[in-house]
């Protein structure tokens, strides 16, 4: 590295300082810009794939979590940026990733819920799942707190409403594989670093569907998925100051990028044919025919303009 060249952090810091306006205007109110922006630089120093990230992925990346309300103080709340690969550009870029933690606390922002559990169960514990028609939907889990804790065999989700009612929700082992499978990150990332959670925030997302929920946490959610998923485009929940600058941004980028003309290059120009001595007096008698004419209809309109001459 040259001495000119900045270091890949110091480069990242250098673009998400000169985006903090943009980022101030689309943040919630209260937001310390400064500190997220630090939070995100010093996340990219612990994590190196990060660094592989473009600038400009880590700067949607915070842009969503501002325009998602996802930011609180100077820290992104129960969300983290997460080096993914993006088959398409061949490279890794950062997303916006919320813990399941993250989506319980948008779901009780609907001011209907009075508490939320998530759990995994493993091999080995006691646990019972069924509906009598007397006492409805029993669920009982007896975690193993002392011995070995066996492989996850499926994970569930309750919901408390304030007014006594309850949701549940379970799913197997295979329902939740058959989901990894499909996810864009599914042998990576936080599928393999934080697969028990991953499972809580499957069931979660599935308990989502009947449960009264914000426009906001409607948004985070459909967002949520969107980056789980293969393939998925998570560019339509960026805001639209942010989309006009990155285009803008790359326009420019464009214009710098054109090379200078070498003009010894050029292709040479096609040289004129050479014509004969038959062609150059032919082309002479015609000039000066033409010629003459114009001079006989000049005299004719002066003969007529002035009569008494």
């Amino acid at each position: 590295m040259s001495k000119n060249e900045l270091s890949p952090i110091a480069e990242l810091g250098r673009y998400l300082d000169g985006k903090k306006p943009i980022l101030a205007k689309i943040a919630p109110k209260g937001a310390d810009i400064d500190k997220i922006v630090a939070l995100a630089t010093f996340e990219a120093v612990k994590n190196e794939q990060l660094l592989q990230c473009s600038p400009q992925s880590m700067y949607m990346a915070l842009s969503k979590a501002c325009q998602l309300n996802l930011v609180a103080g100077g820290v992104l709340h129960r969300s983290h940026l997460v080096p993914l690969y993006n088959k398409k550009s061949r490279s890794m870029e950062a997303e916006l990733w919320v813990d399941y933690t993250g989506l319980m606390e948008l779901v009780r922002r609907s001011g209907e819920i009075a508490g939320f559990v998530a759990r995994v169960v493993h091999e080995g514990e006691e646990f019972e799942h069924y509906f009598d028609l007397n006492e409805g939907e029993i669920l009982r889990h007896r975690p193993n707190y002392t011995g070995k804790v066996g492989e996850p065999m499926l994970a569930y989700a309750v919901c408390y409403f304030k007014d006594g009612q309850k949701q549940v929700e379970v799913m197997r082992k295979d329902q939740i594989e058959k989901i990894r499978s499909a996810a864009r990150s599914g042998n990576s990332g936080p599928w393999v670093t934080h697969t028990e959670e991953m499972w809580r925030k499957t069931v979660i997302r599935r308990i989502c569907k009947y449960l009264p929920l914000t426009p906001e946490a409607k948004t985070v959610l459909e967002h949520d998925t969107t980056a789980d998923i293969k393939d998925g485009n998570t560019d339509f929940f960026l805001p639209e100051t942010v989309k006009e600058d990155l285009q803008t941004e790359r326009i420019a980028e464009q214009v710098q990028s054109h090379d200078p003309i070498d003009v010894d290059s050029l292709p040479p120009k096609p040289k004129r044919k050479s014509r004969s001595k038959a062609a150059k007096v032919v082309e002479t008698a015609q000039t000066a025919t033409t010629s003459d004419v114009a001079t006989t209809n000049a005299a004719e309109e002066d003969f007529v303009i002035n009569p008494d001459r």
